[in-house]
């Protein structure tokens, strides 16, 4: 499929400010507030995001998170085909999730060699939709996470209480992992403002006490639907609580509203002037954290990884395989060398005793021991 680009010649940003969108999406999936089956390709993401000034977006395939008995599902191994078939443009570039079925999946034989066989920027979750909650499948999901600690993968859940991916499950599983980076997209999504609260509050709680490596992305907090003044203080309080360097910025595009180029960057708008006035005595740390949740968050949890550092049994399996295939080619060696050894005092016993024949034979001849 062709990507075309609007280009920078014949439009104006809406934003100047660059921006690092978490969570887009392609493939299929039914819609259930439209109640009807949805298909995105990435062009439907590039023609929302582009304009907004968006320079990166996370992007897994819808298909490989529906249940298994849709006519929609894909395979773990054919979901992740998809993605890679996926490309960006000269001004916004795409990064791919894998979309990772725990539950389904018994094991994660598959997902570890997707992972290493292709380029993946973090292991994409979603228990509502592929209908395999974290309560009931805990260990797991917990065994997919462990993979992505080994391979320096981010792990990213839908996230709302609805008994398959409620946030405090999430939390619990990011506890199992601590140092992994693990981000709560929606923080609990469509949830009641008191519900979303103790949900952010549990969050604080856990990285206060350095139980975990948990963030958030502030997605569906917009200004639509009537509730701008409740996401504006959701927003507000989720700044309180976690701080700049917890929060993400993603949209869910194109679903929805997020695949209309002018409510997505009213949305982002809204995000940043409600920033803007959280800060509004202090323009150089508005600055500072805008920038932070916009981009530099996730430039260094997804991109940069500069809390990846490989564990010390990941590096001994590594190093057991190498030194186990050297050790096999040195004993390979050694025993070839040792047959050529043989061989040789084979041979050389074989000439002396000629030599020595011989020089019985003729006295005037000199041989060497």
């Amino acid at each position: 499929m062709k990507i075309t680009s609007i280009g920078f010649n014949n439009t104006s940003f809406t934003s100047n400010r660059k921006k690092f969108d978490i969570q887009g999406h392609i493939g299929s999936m039914h819609d259930g507030l439209l109640n009807c089956d949805s298909n995105y390709n990435v062009q439907n993401i590039l023609d929302t995001v582009e304009t907004d000034n968006v320079k990166k977006v996370l992007v897994s395939s819808l298909s490989g998170l529906n249940p298994e008995e849709s006519n929609l599902f894909k395979s773990e191994i054919n979901a992740a085909k998809e993605m890679l078939t996926i490309v960006g443009n000269e001004n916004v570039r795409i990064y791919p999730l894998l979309s990772c079925q725990p539950g389904i999946s018994k094991d994660t034989n598959v997902a570890k060699e997707l992972i290493e066989g292709a380029k993946f920027f973090g292991m994409k979750f979603h228990p509502t939709n592929t209908k395999k909650s974290i309560k009931d499948n805990f260990d797991i999901y917990s065994k997919y996470m462990t993979l992505a600690e080994e391979q320096g993968l981010p792990c990213v859940f839908h996230s709302t209480t609805d008994g398959f991916s409620n946030p405090d499950d999430i939390i619990k599983l990011a506890e199992k992992h601590p140092k992994l980076p693990v981000v709560l997209y929606h923080i609990d999504l469509m949830s009641k403002p008191e519900r979303m609260k103790q949900t952010i509050d549990n969050i604080a709680n856990s990285l206060k006490a350095g139980k975990s490596n948990l963030f958030v992305d502030i997605s569906w907090l917009t200004s639509m639907f009537g509730k701008g003044a409740e996401n504006s203080d959701l927003i507000n309080y989720t700044l309180e609580k976690l701080g700049t360097e917890r929060i993400m910025f993603g949209s869910d595009t194109p679903i929805n509203e997020m695949g209309d180029k002018k409510k997505y960057a009213k949305f982002s708008e809204f995000i940043e002037n409600t920033i803007k006035n959280y800060f509004k005595d202090k323009p150089e740390d508005s600055e500072k954290a805008l920038d932070r949740i916009f981009y530099d968050n996730a430039e260094e949890v997804f991109i940069d990884k500069k809390w990846y550092h490989k564990t010390a049994s990941s590096n001994v399996k590594k190093q057991t395989k190498k030194l186990t295939a050297i050790q096999k080619s040195w004993i390979v060696g050694v025993a070839a060398a040792a047959l050529g050894i043989a061989a040789l005092v084979v041979k050389n016993l074989y000439e002396d005793n000629k030599k020595a024949k011989a020089a019985q034979n003729n006295p005037s001849k000199v041989t060497k021991n």
